[in-house]
């Protein structure tokens, strides 16, 4: 296992492969990859108050609001520092706002690794994938197309492609996160901690890249 000292942010576009490379590099490493998408979505299919709020936004393309963000994060933060463990944190922060929410966080050390793609390659990425009705099994229709064509090769259900990976709704949030997040990326970079990864290559080669350029 190798070891690291500090903790990780990842900022990318959707699509980029953030939460992929982010678990390779929790698998090589004592880091802990904590992603606030999963923990949207784990609150919608529980159904509780937050998660229709966020399943809400969700499906028109759009960014939960920092309230709701800020607190979630936060709390898994102050989590990690008593236990004295290291995170990636994928999918946080997204605006200059979030990023100064982070900075009042004591005793939170960090890098920030930009993987950057190009929009045509992401556009592929997203609109390709198909999630199994029943048991949730991912699938690509270029990438990783299930050998059953429209069903689960696990349980035969249906594969249905998520709303917010709709062309619509894609080209809704890579707007959105040029608008809002593309700011960020000069503001941690004006403050010397930004890495930028290129995340054309393989998941593999890309995590291999990261840990090469945050030694």
């Amino acid at each position: 296992m190798i070891k690291q000292n500090c903790n990780l942010i990842f900022l990318g576009a959707p699509g980029v492969g953030k939460g992929t490379v982010a678990s390779i590099i929790a698998n090589l490493t004592n880091l802990e990859h904590v992603s606030t998408g999963n923990i949207f979505r784990n609150e919608i299919k529980n159904k509780t108050e937050l998660g229709i709020k966020v399943q809400e936004i969700v499906t028109t393309g759009g960014y939960v609001p920092d309230e709701i963000t800020n607190k979630i994060v936060k709390n898994k933060i102050d989590e990690t520092i008593k236990a004295n463990t290291k995170i990636i944190l994928d999918g946080f922060p997204r605006t200059i706002d979030q990023a100064k929410f982070l900075e009042t966080i004591e005793n939170f050390e960090y890098k920030v690794v930009e993987l950057y793609a190009p929009e045509s390659i992401i556009l592929e990425r997203l609109s390709g994938r198909r999630t199994c009705s029943k048991c949730a099994a991912g699938y690509h229709i270029k990438f990783k197309p299930s050998s059953k064509g429209d069903k689960c090769e696990n349980c035969d259900g249906i594969l249905e492609q998520r709303k917010d990976d709709e062309p619509s709704s894609i080209i809704k949030r890579l707007e959105i996160y040029n608008e809002q997040t593309n700011p960020l990326i000069e503001y941690f970079k004006n403050k010397d901690k930004l890495i930028v990864v290129e995340a054309i290559d393989t998941p593999e080669n890309v995590a291999d890249s990261v840990l090469k350029k945050i030694k």
